[in-house]
């Protein structure tokens, strides 16, 4: 058998999503989402995209120091390990990816999320201070797109959501430069995405606190979620149907500051998907409330 590309005896097994074999279900792709696994395709996938977006971040950056300080960064961080915080000291990159790399290709799901969603914003910082034209975030998300990995990044964040219409509508809510609604939204967001710890029933309160702080910033007064609203509707910033269906639910999670019932959403037993249809919904009433603000002024 002639030797493959990279010296072994071995015959590498094609893989061509779309490919012929894949179209006609000869040697089909996967096409399962996947959520509490990452099959090799896509751990591969994973590996070759991060490393190529480190070799774009800091082509053109001059000497070590930006790298030394990423690979530091990441062994303190990402692995706990000491460091040798004197000058001088520099990593071999082919050694820090192999350690990565054993990471992403051994690891659990979660753990490789994890490290891949703190590489990506190291490295989106690196870009965004050097002016460069690419988003890690969103190159990262066409790879899990790609790969039916179940999860994208909103805000820099991992999240188990891949509507492109809902983690715009999330990313357009928490960009509002009104800063107590973009710091409840960030909440949200992190409680959201936590995957070791998900805590639910505050990330639909900080949902609703978001909203709560956007009618307070156009009525120009402190108080309750359905106070502000009745104000909203009465100075016709709002319409009378829209304020009505969204009281209706806010009155499932009570007061942003106030005690749930049972049965009710945002309580104790509050799911993924009762947090993820708040933080949805309270970011398009904020971008609807924003766009008649911007209007009336």
């Amino acid at each position: 058998m002639r030797k493959s590309g990279n010296g072994n005896d071995q015959l590498l097994k094609v893989q061509i999503r779309g490919g012929f074999a894949d179209r006609n279900n000869v040697h089909p792709v996967n096409t399962t989402m996947q959520y509490e696994d990452l099959d090799d395709r896509s751990r591969t996938a994973i590996v070759n995209m991060i490393n190529a977006l480190y070799n774009a971040t800091f082509e053109d950056l001059y000497g070590n120091e930006k790298k030394t300080i990423f690979w530091r960064t990441i062994l303190s961080e990402v692995y706990s390990q000491q460091i040798d915080w004197s000058s001088g000291v520099s990593y071999r990159e082919d050694k820090m990816f192999d350690i990565i790399n054993a990471t992403i290709y051994e690891d659990d799901y979660s753990n490789v999320l994890s490290i891949v969603e703190y590489i990506a914003r190291q490295l989106q910082e690196v870009v965004t201070n050097q002016y460069k034209q690419f988003n890690v975030f969103r190159i990262l998300n066409n790879v899990f797109e790609k790969e039916f990995v179940g999860y994208r990044f909103v805000d820099g964040y991992i999240v188990r959501i891949t509507s492109e219409v809902e983690i715009n509508q999330i990313e357009e809510a928490i960009a509002v430069r009104e800063n107590k609604v973009n710091e409840h939204f960030e909440k949200a967001l992190i409680l959201l995405s936590d995957r070791e710890s998900p805590d639910y029933e505050n990330s639909i309160k900080e949902s609703i606190s978001a909203v709560e702080a956007m009618c307070n910033e156009i009525t120009g007064k402190k108080s309750t979620l359905g106070e502000a609203l009745k104000i909203l509707k009465k100075g016709n910033y709002i319409h009378p149907s829209l304020e009505a269906a969204f009281e209706k639910l806010y009155g499932y999670t009570s007061d942003a500051s106030g005690i749930r019932h049972a049965g009710q959403i945002g309580g104790q037993n509050a799911t993924f998907e009762e947090a993820k249809y708040m933080l949805v919904a309270c970011s398009g009433f904020v971008n609807y409330l924003v766009g008649l603000y911007s209007k009336q002024k």
